[in-house]
């Protein structure tokens, strides 16, 4: 379910606890885990904040996490949990419509955990964006943006505006999460950001770093949804609800 924040404050705090979880369903994560790596995608189990309670009121939206990690994401994903000890992680992502109105997604690259995943650029929060339990989602949102597809969020000279403004929460029995968006609008054409995108893979490539997505699709503002359903990738699930709150 799509909700609109962009008036609320947001609440978001996250203690040091942890997740128990049983001793067989641990093992059957780090097993499922381990499948994973043998694969030869490139993931590494590092802390992953899962939302525990959330609140959405008139004015302001509260969400509390606790800590587990990312095999216990990947295992709820694609197996899934018991309620009492699911992985509901929270992320943030941002929505890019380009000057000429193209909305940008990207494709999953072949070595990460999701090949040809489609989405919007973003990811996971870490702990350097918890300062005192409070997380700093927008932190999270300007790096992702920036690692992915190297687009600085608080450049006045490429945005003409970026504002929190939805918040996803999954429905039960689909894929877990709970997603915060910006939206922002850049002053590029969908053509400039196409060759700012090569470019960007380019250097990566040249620089043996780390590719998140190894092609973009440009979807026009007013046929986003129907053109989405066109492709045939698998798709995150929040994908077609905020692309239709946007239309």
């Amino acid at each position: 379910m799509i909700y609109v924040i962009k008036d609320k404050e947001l609440k978001l705090l996250c203690n040091n606890s942890l997740i128990k979880l049983p001793l067989d369903l641990q093992e059957k994560i780090n097993n499922h885990f381990e499948n994973i790596k043998n694969s030869g995608a490139n993931v590494w189990n590092g802390e992953v904040f899962c939302v525990t309670n959330y609140k959405v009121e008139d004015n302001f939206v509260e969400i509390v996490c606790k800590k587990s990690d990312y095999a216990h994401y990947l295992y709820e994903e694609r197996i899934g949990c018991e309620k009492q000890y699911e992985c509901r992680n929270l992320s943030g992502g941002c929505l890019i419509e380009t000057i000429d109105g193209y909305y940008i997604i990207g494709e999953l690259d072949d070595n990460t955990s999701y090949p040809n995943m489609l989405q919007i650029p973003g990811g996971n929060i870490d702990k350097t964006d918890i300062i005192n339990e409070k997380i700093d989602i927008e932190k999270t949102i300007i790096r992702e943006t920036k690692e992915e597809v190297n687009i600085d969020l608080n450049d006045e000279k490429i945005i003409l505006y970026n504002k929190i403004s939805y918040l996803y929460m999954s429905e039960p029995g689909v894929q877990p999460g709970c997603e915060i968006f910006t939206k922002a609008k850049i002053k590029m054409t969908a053509d400039e950001f196409k060759k700012h995108f090569e470019n960007y893979n380019t250097f990566l490539k040249e620089n043996n770093l780390e590719i998140e997505f190894k092609k973009l699709y440009f979807l026009k503002k007013e046929k986003a949804v129907e053109e989405l359903k066109r492709l045939n990738n698998p798709k995150r699930k929040y994908l077609e609800p905020l692309l239709r709150s946007n239309i």
